[in-house]
């Protein structure tokens, strides 16, 4: 009788232990699945909503509006304004190159988890992570072999911004537009585009500017030369706006 009773115990003991075991393993590989879920959710919304503040931005600029107010819901994210990036254009008739203009933008960017970023820059929107990138909106560029327009979308903040919590409101104005340069005799046979930018975007601009016909060097400049020896119309514009992240 006794050597039973520790049979059952043993025997119980095996099966409590079992099914513990198998709650563990279900919670933990499940919690990871549906916060791996959550996490993707949560970028596919912020995409939809950079979508919205890329339209809003282009009202700007475009269309002229005064300002725009765009809805950005977080969760564990945050919505920042990021370091300077400095975008520089060059002009080029043949003989000597000239400086356009070298502006000073903060990106607008929301920083998920497991560093996924989504960022809005200079009318381009980038997606993130820590091994690469793409590019999910191009910019305001216009490139064919007889005509270049280079828009700048010069977002502007007083200094960096970083907002967390449940939803922020990223508050954008059109302050002014400037055409910096213009030319429509055909006297222009290179134009060349800089951005300097963190690694990883760096890297994408210039691989977008070399699907655009550009040819980029390893010091950062991508140049477009027209096969007809001479670009008829070009055109570079400058676009202010200032951005407040409110909540």
């Amino acid at each position: 009788m006794a050597d039973r009773a520790v049979s059952e115990v043993l025997s119980f003991a095996l099966v409590f232990s079992l099914i513990v075991a198998s709650i563990i393993l279900v919670s933990v590989s499940g919690l990871g699945a549906l916060q791996n879920a959550r996490d993707a959710e949560q970028m596919e919304n912020a995409e939809r909503a950079f979508d919205v503040l890329s339209d809003n931005i282009a009202d700007l600029h475009k269309q002229g509006a005064p300002s725009r107010a765009t809805e950005v819901s977080l969760g564990e994210a945050t919505l920042r304004t990021g370091e300077n990036t400095t975008i520089s254009v060059q002009v080029h008739d043949g003989t000597a190159p000239k400086d356009v203009g070298t502006w000073e933008i903060r990106p607008i960017i929301y920083a998920g988890s497991q560093e996924r970023e989504l960022v809005y820059e200079a009318g381009a929107v980038y997606r993130t992570n820590r091994d690469g990138g793409v590019q999910k909106r191009t910019p305001p560029i216009l490139v064919s072999d007889d005509r270049v327009l280079i828009t700048v979308v010069g977002t502007t903040a007083s200094g960096q911004q970083s907002l967390g919590g449940s939803t922020v409101l990223v508050r954008t104005n059109h302050r002014s537009s400037n055409v910096s340069f213009a030319d429509t005799g055909g006297n222009i046979e290179h134009v060349n585009v800089s951005v300097d930018s963190t690694p990883q975007r760096e890297a994408l601009w210039q691989s977008y500017f070399e699907q655009e016909g550009f040819a980029c060097g390893a010091d950062g400049w991508c140049n477009f030369t027209s096969s007809s020896g001479g670009i008829q119309r070009t055109y570079v514009v400058y676009h202010d706006i200032a951005v407040d992240i409110d909540q």
